[in-house]
């Protein structure tokens, strides 16, 4: 269900009835749009990303503990936006075991979907380190909620979150060698790195107990 209060949010799942679902929805809204503003809209993390409110697209909340790839497909398509960020603030699981969810649905889209989208998979506890352009990725892709990103093939080199590229894409591997020397370089991957870490423990303060409730 669309939520009225913010046009472009819909809520999905089997505890999208739940009575504070709205609330949970609006709180994971707002980091998502703090992340996207704080971390890769300040810090030029994608070129493209210039006005968020409108580069983001819509966000599907999808209110289950254990999400089933094959009915958020279904989600995907009521939504029905060419940009689309689906988070997940009830998974419990690794990131390693949100990364296989978001490559079994990107499978299912690439499969359902006449346009090709590219997709992303971000994680709170995603591994990666700074000593290269792409375990630095996983770093950058820290955010608060687990969410998945799709966006259109076109706009694959300057996505609205750090989209992912595809396996041996040079271009894409220069865009990320380049961030990763002027992130370093400059000494900004320690103020990137602090605001992540802020971001999840506001979320911590401010609606994680609220999710765990609904989870329950």
């Amino acid at each position: 269900m669309a939520d009225e209060t913010r046009p472009n949010v819909a809520i999905f799942g089997s505890r999208a009835a739940h009575p504070s679902a709205p609330l949970l929805a609006s709180e994971v809204r707002r980091l998502l749009f703090r992340y996207a503003r704080e971390v890769v809209a300040a810090h030029a993390l994608c070129p493209f990303l210039h006005n968020v409110e409108v580069g983001m697209g819509t966000v599907g909340v999808i209110l289950e503990v254990e999400p089933d790839a094959q009915a958020v497909l279904e989600m995907m398509r009521q939504i029905g936006s060419p940009v689309q960020h689906l988070a997940f603030p009830l998974f419990r699981g690794s990131s390693s075991a949100f990364e296989r969810f978001g490559s079994k649905l990107a499978n299912l889209v690439q499969r359902g979907f006449e346009e090709p989208l590219v997709h992303a998979t971000f994680h709170p506890e995603l591994v990666g380190g700074t000593e290269n352009a792409y375990r630095l990725i996983g770093l950058l892709r820290q955010a608060p909620d687990p969410f998945v990103q799709f966006i259109p093939h076109g706009l694959q080199k300057g996505g609205t979150v750090l989209a992912a590229s595809r396996e041996g894409a040079k271009p894409e591997e220069s865009h990320a060698d380049a961030r990763f020397r002027r992130l370093t370089e400059s000494g900004v991957v320690d103020e990137v790195l602090a605001t992540i870490r802020a971001l999840k423990e506001d979320r911590a303060r401010s609606y994680a107990a609220l999710a765990d409730e609904i989870a329950a």
